[in-house]
């Protein structure tokens, strides 16, 4: 309460509260909508609530569905005391259930998993959460500057994490040499840094001429909110919160959104996929044995989030048998097409990343793959742009990747990222997730050379 009468004003005060649409999301919606009732009832006047979801290409229509039912049992449409908002790249919009992503933002999100992914040699984290982490902490400054700007941000971040997020977020303002903010306090400050990381982090995957607007984060805002946790008062574990959450809200796991660790996004079930590919492909060995690697290691991400035991169970089950991995198979490929109109031959090429690093993996990728074009012209069209287009050429190697030429060239003159563990390396990507918890270490084998080695793996 006194963070609601912090000042003489006696304007209404407006909370902004973040829902992703997953099940824990959904219960901090629920939860500060109890307290905005209990404050009516104590005070006979109540804060405005506003909630925004920022939608991506990863989230398919069920999140929307179970986004709507949670606000209809919460009796929050039609109410003016809770603003539902939605933001889409740029665009900010009053929540609608049956509200159509744009083709612009899922056009952006495909080419920035792509762009992603031929940096990181197709790495799960990397390729579909950088770009996605940092437009989620746009939406939120979108939302808070929004129609006046908010008076304070809930979170349900215990105050440690809260400060691991502006030391991680001052520790990626040094790797990327980003400028010194002018507003060195408070949210505004916050957003600020890591609008210089964004700018920093896009040009270098993009190109410095390249970065679009949506890659950037507003930061000047109607007025600075302060920040208010509730984690010592809301328990995150889902089973404490089962009935609530299933019978009440009448929450739903998607076959796709419920997808390992996430219950509002299927990007795991493709990062699942590509270890998939990974070993089929690039390693010669079983589609399978990759996915029981990825397998192994995101059941004990969800134990480590205390996912219920059930629903862990019913993640198992999906990857049970060699039948069951062909069925998911086929779900993983229809929904690569679906959400990002990518194509096996695409992620294909993106584990490889043949063109980055002026063509470091190039002639792997084309024996292995059974590609039969000229070595030498590829260096050619890719090394230098003033050589006149073999638009043939050009043409096949679009197909084969997903990318524009001029994306191609970008990455021919770029540095492949080899690992994620260095914590020297002179390039900015390779640290980024150093300390990210959502990796590991496993021993694997690859059957070209017969060898075993150490490496990373990672996703949610």
């Amino acid at each position: 309460m006194s963070a609601l009468n912090n000042d003489s004003c006696d304007r209404q005060k407006t909370v902004l509260l973040a829902y992703g649409g997953g099940k824990d999301s959904s219960y901090m919606v629920a939860y500060i909508r109890y307290v905005q009732g209990l404050v009516l009832a104590e005070k006979g006047d109540t804060f405005l609530l506003r909630i925004v979801t920022n939608r991506h290409a990863g989230m398919n229509d069920s999140v929307m569905e179970n986004i709507d039912r949670v606000y209809q049992a919460l009796k929050i449409h039609g109410d003016e005391l809770v603003e539902c908002l939605i933001t889409d790249g740029l665009l900010i919009r009053p929540f609608q259930r049956h509200l159509i992503m744009p083709d612009a933002v899922r056009c952006q999100n495909r080419m920035d998993v792509l762009m992603n992914g031929h940096r990181f040699q197709a790495d799960a984290r990397s390729t579909f959460c950088n770009a996605c982490n940092l437009s989620m902490v746009n939406s939120f400054g979108m939302a808070a500057h929004y129609n006046g700007g908010v008076d304070i941000i809930i979170t349900g971040d215990s105050t440690h994490e809260q400060t691991a997020y502006i030391a991680w977020a001052r520790h990626l303002s040094r790797l990327f040499k980003a400028p010194k903010t002018e507003q060195h306090h408070g949210f505004s400050g916050f957003l600020e840094t890591l609008d210089g990381v964004a700018k920093a982090y896009f040009s270098n995957i993009y190109g410095v001429d390249n970065v679009d607007p949506a890659h950037r984060i507003i930061f000047k805002l109607a007025r600075d909110p302060l920040f208010f946790n509730i984690y010592q008062d809301t328990a995150y574990e889902a089973g404490a919160h089962w009935t609530l959450l299933s019978d009440f809200m009448h929450f739903s796991f998607d076959p796709l959104m419920f997808s390992f660790s996430e219950s509002d996004c299927g990007n795991p079930t493709l990062m699942a996929h590509i270890r998939g590919l990974r070993a089929e492909t690039l390693l010669k060995r079983s589609y399978k044995e990759g996915i029981r690697e990825y397998v192994h290691f995101a059941l004990g991400l969800m134990r480590q989030k205390d996912f219920p035991p059930h629903l862990i169970a019913e993640m198992a089950q999906r990857y049970k048998d060699d039948d069951a991995i062909v069925s998911q198979r086929q779900r993983s490929e229809q929904f690569a097409l679906d959400a990002f109109n990518l194509t096996t031959e695409h992620l294909t090429c993106m584990i490889y990343s043949p063109f980055t690093e002026r063509g470091r993996n190039l002639a792997t990728y084309l024996v292995q793959e059974n590609l039969h074009f000229s070595v030498d012209d590829i260096h050619k069209l890719l090394g230098d742009s003033s050589t006149p287009n073999n638009t043939s050429l050009s043409g096949d190697l679009q197909q084969l990747s997903g990318l524009t030429l001029p994306q191609l060239r970008q990455c021919y003159g770029s540095l492949l990222v080899n690992s994620l563990l260095e914590g020297k390396s002179a390039d900015p990507l390779a640290r980024i997730l150093r300390f990210d918890p959502h990796k590991a270490v496993i021993q694997v084998s690859n059957g070209v050379t017969q060898e075993v080695v150490s490496e990373v793996i990672s996703g949610r």
